[in-house]
């Protein structure tokens, strides 16, 4: 009987093992703070160089980042460093409760290229890649990039040149009157 519970115990913890090597997961986070102008372009690196990475491993990469209060323009690219050494399964891109996708972007997925683009608002966001290292020491690179704008500032100043637009009109308009008069 003690045998018996010791293999079992034994069988669990190896398969254990084998799944905890065959899946290493990997993440990078990212707070965005914008720099405030009538556009701001920002842009992010991230990616995994992984030279413990056997051939046939599998991974999974989270990229987790907060945006701007302002609605924002955003688009990615993730593909390996080196042709052939990599094959992306899975691509998902996921609003603050990690469950939500995202209907405003649109993603597509290769199985050596993923990338998107689109317009998100403010939260955190959660960009999910999954995929198998098709050659030891393998990796990705990724680039996202977030044009932010700065709206208020904006605003005003396209109610001031209404304004000023409106002026003039009005008093072209007195001008034109007073010589028909």
């Amino acid at each position: 009987m003690k045998s018996i519970k010791q293999t079992l115990l034994g069988l669990v913890l190896a398969t254990c093992a084998a799944f905890a090597s065959a899946t290493p997961t990997f993440s990078d986070t990212f707070f965005v703070v914008p720099d405030f102008g009538p556009a701001t372009t920002q842009t992010w690196s991230f990616g995994v160089a992984e030279p413990g990475a056997v051939s046939g491993d599998t991974f999974v990469y989270d990229f987790l980042f907060n945006t701007p209060p302002e609605p924002a323009w955003f688009e990615f690219t993730a593909f390996p460093d080196l042709v052939g050494s990599l094959a992306f399964s899975d691509l998902g891109f996921f609003a603050g409760d990690f469950v939500t996708p995202i209907d405003a972007l649109a993603l597509s997925l290769t199985s050596e290229l993923a990338g998107g683009h689109g317009t998100i608002t403010s939260g955190t966001y959660d960009l999910r890649l999954a995929g198998t290292f098709l050659v030891d020491g393998a990796g990705f690179t990724g680039q996202a990039l977030s044009d932010i704008p700065e709206p208020v500032s904006l605003a005003l100043m396209g109610v001031g040149l209404a304004g000023l637009i409106g002026a003039r009109r009005r008093k072209a308009a007195a001008v034109a009157e007073l010589e028909h008069a």
